[in-house]
């Protein structure tokens, strides 16, 4: 009755809404069946303790929008898995062994051990029972101990002095990383050419006309080749023995001291205000004897994380980190997730993770052939490739506040790169197709001091932690760990040091030290830091682990079956497992295991 009979603008067409009306239905619609729920004294007598189970809740509230490290189904550790990690074992080479020109130290090749290949890294690891519910192994490390070259993060050629601070090869060019890295701050160590380009004579011909022997040194990152020389793609900073000169993505250039730039100049001209070095006939090139510092400049993690994240605005991020701490910006940076399943080979353990891989933007940016061509056709190609903070690819963003600068005896060249590309994730991501996950950092990013030896040459490394400290320190170097470690201090819940100005100066409160990043520090402090860094996400791990399965809850429950059955089962890093060279490596043990 309520319905009109005209249509109207309105109702358009009042007869079917009125033909709707009167139609009812002749018979009431089925009822949903409803879903039989037990009573509540049976469902209490059916549970544990006449109390409903509620880790799996628990489980999937922990889980929930929260990265953790993956688990994967492993067996359990064998009794050898306990012991530490056994001393790598050497051998000679033949028919020459490889000595130093004094005849008093012998270079060997480790064998039977672990080598980074493909996409893989490996890192000496051992069982602990306090790690249960991490799957009881937890990070390690081999002898011997303390800052030095990496055998596990070298080419297989590579050989090694019994300290692991000497390096060669008897082949064209081949490469080692250190064990550790800078990641923010002012680091420094130095290399002695052992055996390279002679004191003497022509740098290019070598003795009876065989290839002379050759040394390149410099900063590198984990994605940069092993069977190339440093400074060989955009992942590594080098310089050359011969001519002296930097060297990155395979070009050449020159030393220079930077002027003071003048807002008042244009973009063009700024990047001409630079001193440009030349080297005298008798400092051209570097040669047998001759003592190389690098030193490297970092802006703090916080900032680096803006640049990564596209949210960093050069108006407002003026500073380079140091100065105002952020202490929620600095807990963000410490989001370190590894992804890592224990491996065996040859009598000792090792954690396997995914490698971080070359991205396409970083090999356009490193391409020689459209330097010039390209270049011409395409104006706008140069731009897209010219790192800056603000880039649109995250691998082509440069840290402002970075260089990297080199000593020669004790006296400063001059800096040899500045802006250096940013190396926190996405920048820096493994080969998404092997199944490993982007977007998280491992704790072990950052540049590492790298040295490349061609056809015999020997280059001796200092990192400054040993009892004689650097050959030829430089004058702002901290010539003890309280220069750069003050006294342990109390801080407040957010961080900030009792009656300090919060980081006003570049000092920052970590774990209850005071530590100022600005001051150049030796390389070799790293090592212990690391060794903390380590041990700290390993307790992390395990308390991650442990709220995911349950918790206390879960223990007194007897839960252990639960545990069991929460570990993650990937069937995406067992297919990944095949032969890593045709020395089969760790591919064929893994692939037999799993």
């Amino acid at each position: 009755p309520h319905i009109p009979a005209v249509s109207s603008p309105l109702n358009p067409d009042a007869s079917v809404l009125v033909t709707a009306a009167r139609t009812r239905p002749t018979k009431a619609p089925a009822r949903e069946q409803r879903e039989k729920r037990d009573t509540i004294k049976k469902r209490e007598s059916t549970a544990k303790n006449g109390t409903p189970d509620r880790v799996a809740d628990r489980k999937g509230a922990a889980t929930r929008g929260v990265p953790s490290p993956m688990r994967y189904a492993i067996p359990p550790p064998r009794t050898s898995d306990y012991d530490p990690p056994r001393p790598p074992l050497f051998s000679s080479h033949e028919p020459n062994p490889f000595v130093t020109p004094d005849g008093e130290v012998e270079l060997k090749r480790p064998v039977d051990h672990a080598v980074n290949k493909k996409d893989y890294r490996y890192t000496p690891c051992v069982a602990d029972p306090q790690f249960s519910h991490k799957q009881y192994y937890r990070q390690s490390d081999g002898r011997p101990y303390g800052a030095r070259m990496s055998l596990e993060d070298a080419d297989k050629w590579m050989h090694f002095a019994p300290s692991g601070l000497l390096v060669t090869n008897e082949k064209g060019w081949r490469m080692a990383r250190a064990n550790v890295c800078a990641r923010e701050g002012s680091l420094y160590y130095e290399v002695k050419i052992t055996k390279g380009v002679p004191t003497e004579g022509s740098a290019l011909n070598g003795d009876e006309g065989g290839p002379m022997p050759h040394i390149r040194m410099g900063w590198a990152r984990r994605e940069a080749p092993l069977d190339a020389p440093v400074g060989f793609d955009g992942y590594s900073y080098g310089v050359t023995d011969v001519r002296f000169e930097t060297m990155h993505r395979s070009r050449g250039s020159r030393f220079y001291h930077p002027k003071p730039k003048k807002s008042a100049k244009s973009k063009a001209a700024q990047a001409d205000d630079k001193n440009y070095v030349t080297h005298s006939d008798a400092d051209r090139d570097v040669r047998t004897g001759d003592v190389i510092g690098l030193e490297i400049t970092l802006p703090a993690l916080s900032l680096q994380r803006k640049i990564v994240d596209g949210i960093y605005n050069p108006a407002v991020d003026i500073g380079d980190g140091f100065e105002q701490r952020d202490p929620h910006a600095e807990l963000a940076t410490l989001d370190i997730v590894r992804d890592r399943i224990p491996v065996p080979y040859k009598g000792n353990v090792y954690f396997e993770t995914f490698e971080y891989q070359a991205t396409k933007p970083m090999d356009l940016y490193a391409d020689r052939s459209l330097s010039a061509t390209s270049a011409a056709t395409t104006p706008d190609l140069k731009n897209k490739l010219t790192p800056n903070p603000n880039h649109a690819e995250p691998p082509l963003r440069s840290l402002p506040h970075s260089a990297i600068r080199v000593w020669r005896n004790g006296k400063l060249v001059g800096t040899a790169f500045e802006n250096l590309l940013a190396f926190l994730p996405p920048a820096s991501a493994p080969a998404a197709a092997n199944g490993a996950r982007p977007g998280f950092d491992d704790g072990a990013l950052g540049y590492y001091p790298a040295v490349a030896s061609f056809s015999g040459g020997i280059a001796e490394l200092n990192f400054g932690d040993g009892p004689d400290g650097f050959w030829f320190p430089p004058p702002h170097l901290a010539s003890t760990a309280k220069d750069y470690r003050n006294d342990i201090d109390m801080h407040d819940a957010d961080g900030l040091t009792n009656g300090s100005n919060g980081g006003v100066g570049g000092q920052r409160a970590v774990a209850g030290v005071t530590q100022n990043y600005r001051q150049l520090r030796p390389i070799g402090a790293r090592y212990k830091e690391q060794i903390a860094e380590d041990v700290l996400w390993d307790i992390i791990d395990e308390c991650d682990f442990f709220v995911q399965d349950g918790g206390y809850a879960a223990e007194a429950e007897g839960g252990e079956g639960e545990i069991a059955a929460s570990v993650v089962k990937s069937g995406a890093l067992a297919r990944a497992r095949g032969a890593l060279g045709e020395e089969g490596m760790l591919g064929e043990e893994v692939s037999r295991r799993y």
